[in-house]
């Protein structure tokens, strides 16, 4: 993934603790309520993916999500200022490419979390399908290895084993160890588990971008 769109030198301040639509992202408000919009979208996905409707039912939410779309477009704004896979302190940096990371514990070398794979990330047979998974590490590991200010970084290689089924729509466990650094080679790994069953385990390679580099 293009790990230059994971920004922690320019973090999410909350000026509420109590109320997350009191943000600012490089010194501007986030729009109250953009937070909750992401989570509806999440859930819309969701029910897309399990859902069989009618035509009718069809139609209406066709001309609806068509209305939604038109009037976002009038919002576009170009890379630097976008909101979505941004906000490093909210679930899943509010993006809704992935499943919503919630991060308990970090520091330098770690970092601890859960995430609810919905039914949009089904598979088969009730579980996760394998593809989100990378997906999952490649963000997890791609926020760590830009912690304790080191330098940006892009993701040279990531490796995943699977060793049992995640589950959807059950909370999980993620963690991620910075192992050690090369150079500009960061070594990390990271596990996936469901209660005290380990479903996958990743390793990887991030490569710290030189001066001017994209």
């Amino acid at each position: 993934m293009d790990d230059e769109a994971i920004v922690l030198a320019a973090p999410l301040v909350r000026t509420d603790p109590h109320r997350p639509d009191t943000e600012t992202w490089l010194g501007r408000p986030v729009p109250e309520g953009y937070t909750d919009m992401i989570d509806q979208v999440r859930e819309l996905l969701d029910r897309l993916a399990g859902a069989a409707p009618s035509a009718e039912v069809v139609r209406s939410t066709t001309k609806t999500v068509a209305e939604l779309s038109a009037a976002l477009a009038a919002y576009e704004v170009d890379e630097p200022d976008q909101l979505s896979g941004r906000l490093g302190s909210a679930a899943g940096r509010a993006q809704v490419a992935g499943p919503a990371l919630h991060v308990d514990e970090v520091d330098d070398e770690r970092m601890t979390g859960r995430v609810r794979f919905g039914r949009h990330f089904l598979g088969s047979n009730g579980v996760v399908h394998g593809g989100a998974i990378p997906y999952l590490f490649d963000d997890l590991l791609g926020r760590l290895a830009l912690g304790g200010g080191r330098p940006r970084s892009r993701t040279a290689y990531l490796h995943v084993d699977y060793r049992s089924v995640a589950p959807i729509d059950t909370e999980l466990r993620v963690a991620a160890f910075f192992d050690r650094e090369e150079g500009r080679k960061h070594f990390l790994r990271g596990t996936l588990h469901d209660g005290d069953r380990l479903c996958a385990e990743a390793t990887a390679l991030f490569v710290a971008l030189n001066p001017g580099q994209t």
